[in-house]
């Protein structure tokens, strides 16, 4: 395979794999909700492999848009990474780093802990965190990524995530 054989395959060529969110909180991920005052959010993502390759680990973001116009603010509210590696937590959970094979499906459950929104809303000027519920411009956003070796760009994918009241 030649240079630009190579480059074409790396930049814009077919993929290793595509990510999907499928489940927040055992809800669909397209309608799924999450009270403001919980700090733990858990999770299902889907990986689809179009090419044979490592997937090296499995990443979780949770991002609170607090935007108002252009000068809001988008603050990294939680990650986590799953699994260490070599380390398996359940027999649901990949050991990871993993040889994937083309077509094959994978599902893997994820948990993010210290979701502290609180804090962030009240960085933004919202004291109380249930006054966040259904205010414009306020979007709890979840990103899985796929960190797939030799990969220029990660497979990921996200979902905006409605507020609702907590406890």
């Amino acid at each position: 395979m030649g240079f630009f054989d190579k480059a074409k395959g790396f930049f814009g060529g077919k993929g290793m794999a595509d990510v999907s969110i499928t489940v927040i909180e055992r809800q669909s991920a397209e309608n799924a909700t999450f009270p403001v005052t919980d700090s733990v959010l858990k999770g299902t993502m889907v990986i689809d492999v179009k090419k044979d390759c490592t997937l090296l680990a499995t990443k979780y973001e949770i991002w609170l848009d607090t935007d108002e116009g252009e000068d809001g603010t988008v603050d990294l509210v939680a990650s986590d990474a799953d699994p260490d590696p070599n380390t398996s937590y359940s027999d649901e959970c990949l050991k990871m780093p993993c040889d994937l094979k083309e077509g094959q499906q994978i599902t893997q459950t994820w948990m993010v802990m210290d979701v502290e929104l609180a804090k962030y809303l009240d960085k933004a000027g919202i004291e109380d965190p249930n006054a966040a519920v259904g205010k414009s411009g306020v979007k709890l956003r979840v990103k899985c990524i796929a960190d797939v070796k030799g990969s220029p760009f990660d497979p990921c994918a996200e979902v905006d995530v409605r507020l609702v009241a907590g406890e």
